[in-house]
C-alpha cells in the first residue's frame, strides 16, 4: 500500500508492552495522534487492506470509510477506503445474521451512530477477517526471532463485524483517520467480538 501522510514522527508514538514470559504473545501498538490515539486494523484477504482507527472508549461499534461513500471529505484520510471487492473473505450481513451490531432496515443490515458534538455516520453491516498492528506500511507475516516472541499479528486474526460507512458529516470529514473503534462494553464491540473466537 502506498500510504498518505502518517502522524509525524513526534505525534505517533509505539506503546507496545515487552515479553512478560517465554509464552508466544501478540505485540500490538497503540498511537497517539491529533488528541487521539489509534491503531493500524488490517481488514480482508489474501492481501489486507490498512485502516487507521481511532480508540474510542466511549461507543462500542468499529466503522470505517468503504468505496462507495458518499460526500465523504476531502480525501485527506490515512489510508485509501477499503474496498470489499478487493477481499475474497468480505461478507455483506442481511437481516438474517444482523445479531451481533446493526438492525434490519428496509431489508438490510443497517447501522448509523451520532456523538455527543454532532459528527455521525451512517453504514451497512459487513464481516470480514481482521488483525491488528503489526507494522504501518504492510501487514505483517513474518516472525520476530528476538527473545522467541512471536509478533506475526495476522496470526491473530479474526471475523469482525463491523460498519462499512456509505456517510459521514461532522468531524469525521475532516479527521486523518480512516474511522472508529468502539471500546466500550456495548454489545459488539471489537474486543468482545475477538473474545468470542479465543
Amino acid at each position: 500500500l502506498n500510504k498518505k501522510n502518517r502522524f509525524s514522527d513526534k505525534e505517533s508514538v509505539p506503546s507496545a508492552s515487552p515479553p512478560v514470559s517465554s509464552s508466544k504473545q501478540h505485540l500490538a501498538s497503540l498511537y497517539q495522534g491529533f488528541g487521539t490515539h489509534y491503531v493500524d486494523l488490517w481488514v480482508g484477504t489474501p492481501n489486507p487492506q490498512c485502516q487507521t482507527l481511532i480508540v474510542d472508549t466511549g461507543s462500542h461499534v468499529t466503522a470505517f470509510l468503504c468505496v462507495g461513500c458518499r460526500d465523504c471529505g476531502d480525501g485527506d484520510y490515512t489510508d485509501v477506503f477499503y474496498d470489499c471487492t478487493s477481499s475474497e473473505s468480505f461478507k455483506r450481513r442481511g437481516c438474517s445474521d444482523c445479531n451481533m451490531i446493526g438492525s434490519c432496515r428496509q431489508n438490510k443490515c443497517a447501522l448509523s451512530m451520532t456523538y455527543t458534538e454532532g459528527s455521525s455516520w451512517g453504514a451497512f453491516v459487513a464481516q470480514d477477517i481482521v488483525h491488528i498492528g503489526g507494522r504501518h506500511d504492510f501487514p505483517v507475516s513474518i516472525e520476530d526471532d528476538n527473545d522467541d516472541v512471536e509478533v506475526s499479528a495476522a496470526n491473530f486474526s479474526f471475523r469482525l463485524d463491523f460498519g462499512c460507512q456509505s456517510t459521514i458529516t461532522g468531524l469525521f470529514k475532516t479527521q486523518l483517520a480512516d474511522g472508529i473503534m468502539g471500546m466500550s462494553h456495548g454489545r459488539g464491540t471489537f474486543w468482545q467480538q475477538m473474545l468470542l473466537v479465543a
